[in-house]
């Protein structure tokens, strides 16, 4: 037993010797072994390096899964679009716009360069465009666009035939939507200044000795005793050496306009129907001169309470005034002017103050009374005199 107790003893002492010296060894290797680098692969300058950075961890925000279902969320509210474009209320209106003409379209003046339109006002609408052309049906293009129910045309030529239409402009959401056009509206464009004439009986021979208050542009063609027919077939005038009419001698002028003041003596001895044969042919005859003549008659003035027996009644004289208000009415191009009604004294007899003193025929006062409200009428009517 003894025995191998010692050999036990000196086994344990021989490997703790074995083991203290593997471990020098291995201490030893491992200095040998680090690497060692040539000097010529060493970087010659270092780099700027960074601090090192500590990171640290965040703690996760998420929570953690459980068994428990999640929460029911309700969905959210899509928010209504608001709707762009007209709504069913003005469509309807839109449509009724579309469908509406422009009316009343009425053309107060005519002459170049002021050819004044006024029409209807036409609800909902937000402006007007004024179109025009030389042709009724076709050839139209717009010369203005206004707000008002109203336009000058100041591009007008005279002596042109215009024909005007006006269509009525809506807005909605930027929009613009248009109405019909109006019926078209024709006009003969006078100038500024018509060749004008003035022809008839004593009155209009009385006009001679105030001839410096007419303007160059008015004419007198004046004959005493003249009536509707011999102002057609006798050559009372002389023109260029040459006996010709009172009609012819209009002509000569080629007028744009022309005064008849006939009628005070033949009204006195014939019928209406004489007189009115004898102005419709004096009319047509002139239109084939100027087929956009002006002809005014004008109404045979009041005569004085001691007038002479060959002046016709009061009762006759209005019965041819009625003759020509009425053809004038009907006819194209043919008026009726009132201006002699200034020298009635309010019972259709000649103001005293206006008579020469035979009861018929006017003094210079009366001549330029007439005259001037000639000049007003004509301004009034046409623009001009």
């Amino acid at each position: 037993m003894r025995k191998y107790k010692w050999i036990t003893m000196l086994s344990l002492v021989f490997l703790m010797g074995s083991a203290m010296f593997l471990m020098s060894f291995i201490h030893v290797s491992a200095e040998e072994l680090e690497p060692t680098i040539p000097p010529e692969l060493l970087p010659t300058s270092v780099p700027n390096q960074s601090p090192d950075v500590t990171t640290i961890p965040i703690a996760s925000t998420e929570p953690e899964a459980t068994d428990s279902p999640a929460p029911t969320v309700a969905p959210t509210a899509k928010p209504t679009a608001t709707p762009i474009g007209p709504t069913e209320a003005e469509k309807k209106k839109i449509d009724t716009f579309t469908k509406t003409k422009v009316t009343k379209v009425t053309i107060s003046k005519s002459v170049e360069k002021k050819v004044k339109l006024t029409w209807k006002k036409q609800m909902g609408a937000k402006d007007y465009v004024v179109f025009r052309s030389e042709k009724k049906s076709t050839g139209y293009k717009s010369i203005g666009t206004v707000k008002k129910t109203k336009y000058t045309d100041k591009k007008a030529k005279k002596r042109k035939t215009y024909y005007y239409r006006i269509q009525a402009r809506m807005k909605f959401y930027g929009k613009l939507y248009s109405g019909k056009s109006s019926t078209a509206s024709k006009v003969y464009v006078t100038p500024k200044t018509p060749c004008t004439v003035i022809a008839g009986e004593c009155f209009v021979d009385g006009m001679k000795s105030i001839r410096g208050r007419f303007p160059k542009n008015i004419h007198l063609v004046a004959k005493i005793g003249v009536n509707t027919y011999t102002m057609q077939h006798n050559n009372y005038f002389n023109y260029k050496g040459q006996s010709i009419t009172g009609l012819e001698r209009i002509a000569y002028y080629y007028p744009d306009r022309v005064y008849f003041l006939i009628g005070a003596n033949e009204s006195a001895w014939t019928n209406t129907g004489f007189t009115m044969k004898n102005y419709k042919r004096m009319v047509k005859l002139l239109k084939k001169v100027n087929k956009h003549i002006e002809i005014v008659l004008m109404k045979i003035a009041p005569f004085g309470y001691s007038s002479p027996e060959n002046i016709p009644s009061v009762a006759k004289r209005a019965q041819f005034n009625k003759a020509y208000s009425d053809y004038a009415k009907k006819t194209d191009n043919v008026f009726y002017c009132d201006a002699t009604d200034v020298l009635d004294d309010g019972t259709s007899h000649l103001l005293k103050k206006y008579d020469d003193g035979d009861g018929c025929h006017w003094n210079t006062n009366g001549t330029i009374r007439v005259v001037d409200e000639m000049k007003q009428w004509s301004k009034k009517k046409f623009g001009n005199w």
